[in-house]
């Protein structure tokens, strides 16, 4: 009976109708198709915004082991050399959900990234006390004090310090 129901089929369904050809001839335009992806990402942004849309993506993403986040990381920056990436992003974001506490990793797939400046050289600086977040936790040191981002040749914000 429940199926019947759900489905439309039932007795007492006397308005329900299948689409009038007025709705069937209707056509939906798919979205324009891009084949430049940094078009869609916000780690392209310019200025604030762009940094701090690159910070929260790269570090919701190594909450997860995520290494596509990598295209957030610089190549040549000290951040990719330093502690938690260990001179390799993609195996170090990938290991990096086995070295967090439950409730760090927690706080890292939900954060958020606010405040910061870019300074004289056009360098975002993003401090840990602009991360929020609603569950979980993390310190300074779980972390580190601020991060410093800047906009590659193609104008995506990375990290490289």
């Amino acid at each position: 009976m429940l199926t019947t129901a759900a489905c439309g089929g039932g007795s007492d369904d006397k308005g329900a109708q299948g689409p009038s050809s007025k709705q069937s001839a209707l056509k939906t335009t798919p979205p324009p198709e891009t084949n430049d992806p940094l078009e869609l990402d916000p780690g392209s942004t310019p200025g604030l915004p762009g940094a701090r849309a690159a910070l929260k993506a790269f570090l919701q993403g190594q909450a997860k082991g995520e290494s596509l986040v990598c295209r957030y990381v610089a190549k040549d920056g000290d951040f990719v050399n330093g502690p938690a990436l260990r001179g390799n992003c993609t195996r170090g974001v990938k290991n990096t959900p086995h070295f967090l506490r439950p409730r760090e990793r927690q706080a890292l797939s939900q954060i958020l990234v606010n405040g910061g400046k870019i300074n004289k050289s056009g360098d975002a600086v993003l401090p840990f006390s602009g991360l929020s977040w609603t569950e979980g936790n993390l310190t300074e040191r779980t972390l580190q004090s601020e991060f410093v981002l800047r906009r590659n040749a193609e104008g995506m914000w990375q990290i490289i310090r």
